[in-house]
């Protein structure tokens, strides 16, 4: 199915539940991905988190509900999944700028429009990606699991705090590469709320017993089939538009979907400031069904 269809199908449900609980089961058989992975790849679609997104369009229908009928502000906020009318007054006051009986009494309020995803393709975009099957392989670095995407850059300093570029180096051929992987086995709380990740910074190697002597992670990587998105530009706002890319125009257009196994940021040698750095998206793909 289509991506951008399969993707709107899926906040069509979610419009339906912003009252009650989200079934998981509905999301993956609409959207074809888990409930996780929909919630991170909705989050490179719209730049913003699913949870945010579902927190303003409840605070929304509940400033509309709460100007167009007499139901008490109470039972509003037990609707919209508050445990008390303080902290739905607190979280109500934070995104409209008023309290729930000033908006009652006729004071405006916010207005958060639903998402409606669409292919858009500004000023001859395009990107070269190519699909690529990649025979299995090691990647040793320093491993984080659960952590805030906006940390991963904390990863690689951590990582050079223990070990040299020349002496990772030596273990293979001098490939660092960033790793995002196992998120379909996160809490899909902490995916929801909190933009988690399991991210690693490290090397692709080939001696996996010397890396862990010197107190080194390491990640085993099945052979899998990728699409290889080159990007020219500064990090990390060349990944967001290549992420964006295969998304929006690549995924939809060649039927591909993200497997779910690790994806990788693969970098070159260069100034990562620069307007014309190069690197590349290792995005794990399968056809859609």
């Amino acid at each position: 199915m289509n991506i951008i269809k399969s993707f709107n199908n899926t906040i069509d449900y979610l419009e339906t539940v912003l009252d009650d609980e989200i079934n998981e089961k509905k999301v993956t058989q609409l959207s074809g991905y888990s409930y996780s992975m929909f919630s991170r790849l909705f989050s490179i679609l719209t730049e913003t988190t699913l949870s945010e997104y579902l927190r303003s369009r409840r605070l929304t229908e509940a400033a509309i509900i709460l100007r167009d009928t007499d139901e008490k502000i109470i039972d509003i906020a037990f609707k919209f999944g508050y445990e008390s009318s303080d902290s739905f007054g607190a979280a109500f006051k934070n995104f409209h700028g008023l309290t729930p009986s000033e908006v009652r009494n006729g004071k405006p309020f916010k207005l958060f429009s639903r998402v409606q995803l669409a292919i858009s393709v500004k000023g001859g975009r395009s990107m070269n990606i190519t699909i690529q099957k990649k025979k299995a392989f090691t990647v040793a670095g320093v491993n984080e699991e659960k952590i805030n995407s906006s940390l991963c850059t904390s990863i690689w300093k951590k990582l050079f705090s223990k070990v040299s570029h020349e002496e990772v180096s030596k273990l293979g051929t001098g490939e660092s590469v960033g790793v995002c992987h196992d998120i379909l086995k996160l809490d899909n709380h902490d995916v929801l709320e909190n933009n988690t990740i399991n991210y690693m910074a490290g090397y692709i190697v080939n001696d996996a017993d010397q890396a862990r002597s010197m107190g080194l992670d390491v990640l085993e990587v099945e052979e899998t089939e990728y699409a290889i998105v080159e990007l020219t530009g500064s990090v990390p706002k060349c990944i967001h538009n290549g992420w964006k890319y295969a998304m929006e125009v690549f995924f939809p257009e060649h039927c591909y979907v993200h497997s779910g196994k690790p994806d990788f940021e693969y970098y070159y040698e260069g100034d990562m400031d620069s307007k014309d750095y190069k690197m590349e998206l290792w995005i794990p793909v399968v056809r859609s069904k």
